[in-house]
């Protein structure tokens, strides 16, 4: 063997040790709240709860289907264990990638994996591609329908029946991890259908069958343990008629997004939209079809129409990434010794690139985040709120967490209350006009139904909405019928747990209001 064909392979290796290393530390960086809403999520319908029903979140069933499969084998003292879901799922689309049929060398397979993985592994904890999340999730979803499916049918190349019905399958489950990524769904559909080739006929039908499978399982499952109705009311509903005026959705806000700047917070977008430039014009300069390929590109940028920086923009950045990895090592597939040199500048580009960018999640450099050091989110007894909140309270019994920090339920090893883990402002707004009789207000169910604890923190949403504004009535139960610890000042206990004793108390309406961090709340 050549030396040039032994490159792909070590490449490949330093690519899988490389990811392996990040993604072991990737194990205990600090946790973050949407990411401990799905772990919490998981952990509960393992224990009983319905999805939609007694355990609501605003995002979309798939992950706390892998979350809920995780957490039959974890529990509240491994929740670290959760985070293994984007670990498995990446190299899974890392496999995608290996074996799509566009390439017809293997050199060129190991190459363009090493590309791929070593872009992943850089940004793997900044992106926050780490966490038990949906963008990850949706991420490799897209990453493998384009590897296997999408760019093969432009590039004509003859797809499998298994690439076929995975591909099928991915289509199908892309909305099922968020509502929002339909019409990425849909567009990548069109592709494929207006790609007339032979044996057409056959090959949707494969397609079709790989949707139907996932769908049927989707379906099956939440038969059992989620609500349809429910799903449809707190996914859907909420998110698109009451959080949606909350945050900048639009034309305007994408096309911002798209002008590279190479600020620390900006960095890993910057190589995204490089990344899809690169890879948009290779696609429509070798494909004959060019309407569908403008569907594709209309389509992987249907990911970012949130026109996010920060994490809510990582299923964009894994889409941009696969089009550039493979159409760049498509059209070197054939140049034996300018595609191995393409590949050692491309991961550099990555490893050096993102060495000074700012994560997303947490605002932090990488010395910032390696001097944190190694922390798995796990039930911790040595933290001082846990240990009240389980002296007053019993482990099969459910506390309350407002408005937002799922990370207390999962250092005290507890479960939320039913319906309620957070309350926002935008919750408040739907609970003023409920869906199809799916009522959630918390001035209503809380009288009704006082947890033995509740944990409370004074902070502005987002620097802006105060807990006053907009949950006032359950600052009033927590003044009537709750005692606030003298010690750990964010956590209220219901007066018939205390007894004799005395503490002092002190109303949470006129406690001072907390700054929320950016980490805190990123519905």
């Amino acid at each position: 063997m050549s030396l040039l064909s032994l490159c792909g392979p070590f490449l490949a290796t330093l690519a899988v040790l490389y990811f392996g290393l990040k993604a072991f530390y990737g194990l205990g960086t600090p946790s973050f709240g949407d990411e401990s809403g799905h772990i919490l999520g998981g952990l509960a319908i393992v224990k009983g709860d319905i999805l939609y029903r007694d355990y609501i979140d605003a995002h979309g069933p798939l992950i706390f289907v892998l979350s809920w499969l995780v957490g039959l084998v974890a529990d509240f003292r491994h929740a670290y264990l959760l985070r293994l879901i984007p670990i498995v799922c990446t190299m899974g689309s890392a496999t995608a990638v290996f074996l799509s049929p566009v390439f017809h060398k293997w050199s060129t397979r190991f190459l363009t994996v090493a590309a791929w993985l070593a872009a992943m592994a850089a940004q793997w904890m900044l992106q926050a591609f780490n966490m038990d999340s949906y963008w990850t999730i949706g991420g490799d979803l897209l990453a493998v329908l384009m590897s296997v499916l999408v760019l093969p049918v432009l590039l004509e190349e003859h797809v499998g029946c298994w690439q076929a019905r995975l591909g099928g399958a991915c289509i199908a489950l892309l909305p099922l991890t968020a509502y929002s990524f339909a019409p990425t769904a849909a567009l990548l559909g069109l592709v494929v259908i207006a790609v007339r080739r032979p044996a057409y006929w056959a090959g949707i039908f494969d397609i079709l069958s790989g949707a139907g499978v996932a769908l049927g399982l989707c379906g099956l499952w939440m038969a059992v343990y989620g609500d349809l109705r429910g799903m449809i009311a707190y996914h859907f509903v909420a998110n698109q008629f009451y959080y949606a005026p909350y945050i900048a959705v639009g034309l305007g806000s994408l096309f911002l997004s798209l002008i590279p700047s190479f600020r620390p917070d900006t960095t890993i977008q910057s190589l995204a939209v490089i990344c899809f430039l690169v890879g948009s014009i290779l696609m429509l300069v070798t494909s004959r079809h060019k309407l569908a390929a403008l569907l594709c590109v209309a389509a992987v940028l249907m990911m970012q129409i949130r026109g996010a920086f920060g994490f809510q923009d990582g299923t964009f950045v894994m889409g941009a990434l696969t089009l550039c990895v493979l159409m760049v090592m498509r059209v070197l597939q054939f140049h034996d010794r300018l595609a191995p040199a393409v590949v050692v500048a491309f991961c550099s580009l990555y490893v050096i690139g993102t060495r000074h960018a700012i994560s997303s999640p947490y605002g932090m450099n990488r010395q910032q985040q390696h001097q944190i050091g190694f922390h798995s989110l796990r039930e911790n007894t040595d933290v001082g709120f846990v240990k009240t909140i389980q002296k007053y309270s019993r482990p099969d019994e459910r506390i309350l967490v407002i408005p937002y920090n799922p990370d207390v339920y999962i250092y005290a090893g507890r479960l939320s209350m039913k319906k309620y883990h957070e309350y926002l402002p935008w919750e408040a707004d739907y609970a003023r006009h409920p869906w199809g009789g799916y009522e959630r207000d918390l001035c209503h169910d809380l009288p009704r139904d006082l947890p033995p604890i509740i944990y409370f923190d004074d902070y502005h949403v987002w620097d802006r909405w105060a807990p006053a504004d907009y949950m006032s009535c359950a600052l009033k139960v927590l003044a009537q019928e709750y005692r606030r610890d003298p010690v750990e000042r964010s956590v209220y206990i219901r007066r018939d747990r205390l007894g004799q004793t005395t503490f002092q108390d002190a109303s949470p309406i006129t406690s001072p209001p907390k700054t929320a961090t950016e980490n805190m709340i990123s519905p």
